[in-house]
């Protein structure tokens, strides 16, 4: 079988039915890891082209017993070091939709229904972050104005597109088409984000011939929230007339901060300053019934970023753009004769590529519809607050043991900790070493996969906890493991400690 069609259809099924059968054994072994170190996951996973192509069964055979293998399982309970989610099924379901039906949301004629439900997404996602309580009428996409949006591959292509509309309405309004003529000449705006801002704010204002160097980084207290004094102090400094965008972070990678949106919101507002909230990760709290307090004032924003593939527990790539005022999409508006002819418009046919930096663009918003029309929001809801809610369990687990330390109490389902045993006398770099040692051990011989990385000049473990089926005896047994590995360590020639090896 080679394309889909009448004749091959039964094949279709026979191939679908080998392959689910071959994940399903994968998932069943329930291993977190088995590849090994990187040198043998690449001695294993070679990968030749050959004249002759090779039969199906041959394919997957190779693929269950090399490449699955040497994945991580995300759907294992103690699969926790990054914003990497297991998936809903509804969501694999939608992606073989997605596969077969090979829409493509540039064009109205490529895509017509999936352009509806996008549509409809947006609309609805526009109303959840509460932009008709300030515009009053939610939007007209099509004819009017007021709210918008267009779904994305995800977080860094969704904060890239904030900035770039950002950037556009700056210049604009010093009378410079900054998208025709370009920036020779122009002094550049600056872009205040946190100290724990995403990195993609740098890499995005490279990309927008901004440079890293205009992006000003402003100081964070101790929960990694950004210091509105110092967000004041850096306008202040910098004139606002002189400051393109304000980005805020509604859950930070490694603490899941979330900057105090209704307080930068008025800043904004007051000083006519673009603002951008990154709610990649905070914004899964739209469904939340006990935690959508903590991104109060997210409507506040001029754009928002999404990810559905994080916390939302949906398939990769899937994320969403929006936008208060839909009239900003004018900047970047182009027209194509073969995809949205200024005559669609008029016709009130919608071709999406106007509202995209792609142009072939997959259908990844029937993920997305799929789920909520399968769990509704209540229960949608409740499986991303059981993450919140094992984070806390984990936290008090953390802290009453006396050879770790807990970095901070998690705010969204982030937990930052460290091994320090106790009456042992660690320098930092000893301690770093031990910490980084340690979750190197638990994946490689497949009892965890658990992140390690730099908060305020210290080396941390973190669990990002993005499993509803993680629980608190799985967080109980990686501790227990995590400091079985460290004594070991600590008692082995690899380590200099102070006294003894």
């Amino acid at each position: 079988m080679h394309l889909l069609n009448q004749q091959t259809s039964e094949q279709y099924v026979t191939h679908m039915q080998k392959t689910s059968a071959v994940i399903k054994q994968w998932l069943d072994d329930n291993n977190v890891y088995l590849g090994g170190t990187p040198q043998q996951v690449q001695a294993t996973n070679t990968f030749s082209i050959r004249e002759q192509g090779r039969d199906i069964d041959t394919i997957l055979a190779d693929i269950q017993s090399k490449f699955l293998p040497s994945c991580v399982s995300t759907a294992n309970a103690n699969c926790l070091a990054h914003l990497h989610p297991p998936t809903l099924v509804i969501g694999q379901i939608a992606e073989m939709i997605i596969a077969a039906t090979n829409q493509s949301m540039d064009s109205w004629n490529q895509s017509p229904a999936a352009t509806y439900i996008e549509k409809d997404l947006i609309h609805w996602l526009c109303q959840r972050c509460g932009f008709d309580d300030i515009s009053g009428v939610l939007f007209d996409e099509w004819t009017g104005h007021n709210a918008g949006g267009v779904f994305t591959s995800g977080g860094t292509q969704s904060n890239l597109m904030g900035l770039l509309l950002a950037r556009n309405q700056f210049y604009k309004a010093k009378g410079v088409d900054v998208q025709k003529d370009g920036l020779v000449g122009q002094p550049v705006g600056a872009i205040l984000c946190s100290d724990q801002a995403h990195f993609s704010i740098e890499k995005n204002a490279a990309l927008l011939g901004l440079g890293q160097k205009s992006v000003i980084k402003v100081a964070t207290d101790a929960s990694g929230a950004m210091l509105m004094s110092d967000l004041q102090h850096q306008i202040n400094r910098l004139g606002a007339d002189n400051v393109m965008a304000i980005i805020a972070t509604a859950g930070t990678t490694d603490l899941g901060a979330i900057d105090p949106l209704m307080a930068i919101g008025k800043i904004c507002h007051d000083a006519q300053i673009w603002l951008h909230v990154d709610a990649a990760w905070g914004g899964a709290l739209l469904l939340s019934q006990r935690y959508r307090h903590l991104i109060e004032g997210l409507n506040q924003a001029d754009s928002i970023t999404l990810d559905f593939h994080k916390h939302f527990f949906l398939p990769i790539s899937c994320g969403a753009f929006l936008l208060r005022d839909n009239r900003n999409f004018e900047s970047i508006r182009h027209h194509s004769e073969y995809l949205n002819s200024a005559d669609d418009e008029q016709d009130n046919i919608p071709n999406l590529v106007t509202y995209s930096l792609q142009t072939t663009r997959r259908f990844d918003a029937l993920k997305l519809w799929m789920a909520l029309d399968l769990l509704g929001t209540d229960d949608y809801g409740a499986l991303i607050d059981s993450c919140l809610d094992t984070a806390k369990q984990a936290a008090k687990l953390i802290d009453a043991n006396e050879n770790f330390v807990l970095v901070h109490e998690p705010i969204i389902s982030s937990v930052l900790f460290y091994f320090a045993p106790k009456d042992t006398a660690l320098s930092d770099n000893q301690l770093a070493q031990l910490n980084r040692h340690i979750a190197q051990e638990l994946l490689v011989n497949n009892i965890a996969n658990v992140a390690t990385t730099q908060f305020k000049q210290c080396l941390c473990l973190k669990f990002t906890i993005l499993n509803p089926n993680t629980q608190i005896n799985d967080i109980a047994d990686i501790i227990e493991q995590m400091a079985i590995t460290g004594f070991k360590q600590l008692n082995s020639d690899d380590l200099n400690v102070d006294g003894k090896k």
